[in-house]
């Protein structure tokens, strides 16, 4: 998720992001890789530091398979989803979705997505046979503008774009993961204008045979992060689950960093990854979104306050005074639930 979509710009100096992100959205597909059907999704937020600590929401829809998600300019969850290939605005809050538009066909399975760095483009993809197909549509319409047909014999069902910004790679590159067949993970970059996917670096340091490329995305310092799950084979022919892996990749080089276990407790079975820079709604005042209020929460509001950023208009009424203030100091008061 990019800040510039939530008005964040003026928080990027201060301490309070200084370590980056603090939370990521998830989507929940089947309960079991191998399962026939699929169960009820769930949209979990997590915790970056802890990600065992996942807080869930159901989502209506027990035959939806969601696969890719971004965050739009207005700060909702945008998702594809792969049963209907329709992309959809997903409700974190309260649960349920609502229906943007379908944007083509796919077969069922492996699918991704991710928005254009201003918000207005929905890149999705997903596997036509031998062929990795992109569509580019319209995020608030679901309108089709372009379809890129691309030979490619492995899956690619997770796709991040380079942030503005970042120190190494070019801005508004698509990135993605595929699996091989040997249970490896390669992070891949997708030139659309050439037709063309080719592979920067095979992963290490997976730690088990992964199946499913099950999230991506960029923080805005420039961090990639990635959802990965898989098996191990006990004994022959008898295998175990691995539940969704954290990791952060190093792009240089091509190094993971465990981070640690999605809902370590119970089985995850993510299809996708957005990273959350947004203050938590539910603590309006926890302007940095790690679920506490202190000094940097402050820091934060004076800030985006002395940069008339609307993330410091609490009063929501497009001006910067007094009323903001008082209104950030009694929501500081009040602390978080």
């Amino acid at each position: 998720m990019k800040l510039a979509q939530l008005g964040l710009i003026g928080l990027m100096s201060t301490p309070a992001l200084a370590g980056g992100a603090t939370h990521a959205y998830i989507i929940e597909g089947s309960a079991y890789f191998g399962a026939p059907g699929i169960e009820l999704a769930s949209v979990g937020r997590v915790n970056l530091s802890d990600p065992s600590d996942v807080v869930r929401t159901p989502m209506a829809g027990e035959f939806l398979r969601f696969g890719g998600a971004d965050m739009n300019a207005a700060g909702e969850l945008v998702a594809f989803e792969n049963t209907t290939n329709a992309l959809r605005v997903v409700d974190v809050m309260n649960g349920g979705n609502a229906l943007i538009d379908s944007v083509g066909f796919f077969d069922s399975g492996t699918a991704g997505m991710a928005l254009s760095n201003d918000g207005s483009t929905a890149y999705v993809t997903g596997t036509v046979g031998a062929f990795s197909r992109f569509v580019l549509a319209d995020a608030t319409t679901g309108a089709v503008q372009s379809v890129h047909n691309i030979l490619n014999f492995e899956a690619i069902g997770s796709i991040a774009i380079v942030p503005e910004g970042h120190p190494t790679l070019t801005p508004g590159d698509l990135y993605g993961l595929s699996t091989t067949s040997g249970g490896s993970v390669k992070l891949v970059r997708i030139d659309l204008g050439a037709n063309s996917i080719s592979t920067v670096h095979s992963l290490f340091g997976v730690g088990f045979s992964a199946q499913f490329e099950t999230g991506l995305d960029f923080s805005s310092d420039g961090t990639l992060y990635a959802v990965i799950q898989g098996f191990d084979e006990i004994s022959p022919d008898v295998f175990v689950e691995i539940s969704s892996h954290l990791y952060t990749i190093d792009t240089s080089v091509g190094s993971l960093n465990h981070i640690g276990v999605i809902e370590a407790d119970e089985t995850w079975d993510a299809v996708t990854l957005v990273i959350d820079e947004a203050p938590d709604l539910s603590c309006p005042a926890d302007l940095t979104g790690e679920g506490d209020l202190n000094f940097l929460d402050v820091s934060a509001f004076l800030s985006a306050f002395g940069n008339q950023d609307p993330t410091a208009d609490f009063e929501a009424d497009g001006n910067f005074n007094f009323l903001d203030v008082s209104a950030f100091l009694a929501a500081f008061g009040s602390g978080c639930p």
